[in-house]
């Protein structure tokens, strides 16, 4: 299939780059910065999907390699980080970047769309939530992607033809991804004191591998319609029971002491102001306390009923992105 991926340079775009180039289809991506922690694709080109004239150019450099249209894209291109973007941001890029592609879809032809969104577009549900939920996002972010998501419905309806499917991940992990829980790596591996709360609730996460996997597997469901699957690593486990995983590895340790979340959320108050002033994103925050001691409990039956077979364990998943974390502060001399 000839595919064209946005965000190429990102943290899972990058992997669907060449693990599709792998399997044998033509691919190109697009992405608005050059930056990739992981190995960039050559097939990448630089450019901001909120630009018409660089998504065509990325259409004509394609079609001009390869002879051939492009039929698929795989949207990854997001605004997504906690830290240091605008509500404006988000919008500017998750929903309004979302418009222009699917106005360039509908320009050139392209009828099918795998679009990765997010379970932030049912904010904190109380008690497990599968992809009925109700949409209730608390977050900038979580709203954005809604948006990108109802403008994607929106496009499909509008010709019945037209193959769309809806990837909702919860955080995703891996080597070579700096996010959530790399912090908790971080804080495990160099500042193990503090356990907020006591870590029974569950923390859904999903692995790259297993991402990448069922972005793979999506593409054998395409058809007329509308389809949308959560994207969540199995077993469901707990916050403690994760910790346990990270534990277990090599250079890692559980917190001596628990806290209760009202005194972290307390104590993160105290780093809101200077991180706020100085324009940096400090370990400790109020917010982020909250994250911590919050359940994120999502299932994702849907897309294992339709056959999905998770091939990497949690276990096994942690252990890969424990000992990438070790040799990372190798290589920095750390």
């Amino acid at each position: 299939m000839n595919i064209l991926i946005t965000g190429s340079n990102g943290f899972v775009g990058s992997r669907l780059m060449w693990d599709l180039d792998r399997q044998g289809h033509q691919v190109t991506g697009i992405d608005i910065s050059s930056h990739c922690d992981a190995t960039p694709h050559p097939k990448t080109m630089l450019g901001d999907i909120r630009n018409p004239g660089d998504l065509r150019s990325v259409k004509g450099a394609f079609e001009l390699e390869n002879n051939a249209d492009i039929e698929l894209i795989i949207h990854c291109a997001a605004a997504k980080h906690d830290f240091g973007i605008k509500r404006g941001d988000y919008f500017s890029h998750n929903k309004y970047g979302t418009k222009a592609l699917l106005e360039f879809a509908a320009h050139s032809g392209i009828g099918k769309i795998v679009y990765l969104s997010t379970v932030s577009v049912f904010g904190h549900p109380a008690g497990p939530a599968d992809e009925d939920a109700p949409y209730a996002p608390d977050h900038p972010y979580g709203e954005s992607k809604l948006a990108g998501e109802l403008l994607c419905i929106d496009w499909q309806k509008q010709d019945p033809a037209r193959e769309l499917i809806v990837l909702r991940p919860t955080v995703i992990f891996g080597p070579h991804n700096f996010a959530n829980m790399y912090k908790l790596l971080d804080t495990m591996h160099r500042r193990p004191w503090v356990m907020v709360g006591q870590g029974t609730h569950v923390k859904s996460v999903v692995s790259l591998d297993t991402i990448i996997g069922m972005t793979l597997f999506s593409l054998g469901l395409l058809k007329p319609g509308y389809q949308h699957f959560n994207c969540v690593d199995e077993p469901y486990i707990t916050l403690h029971e994760l910790m346990r995983l990270i534990a277990s590895q090599p250079g890692f340790r559980m917190p001596r002491l628990r806290i209760p979340i009202r005194l972290a959320v307390g104590i993160g108050r105290i780093f809101d102001l200077p991180a706020k002033l100085l324009g940096i994103d400090l370990p400790v925050n109020s917010d982020r306390m909250k994250k911590f001691a919050t359940a994120t409990d999502f299932r994702a039956a849907r897309i294992r009923a339709a056959g999905f077979v998770q091939t990497v364990s949690i276990g096994e998943s942690v252990a890969q992105m424990c000992a990438w974390y070790i040799d990372n502060l190798a290589n920095k001399g750390a």
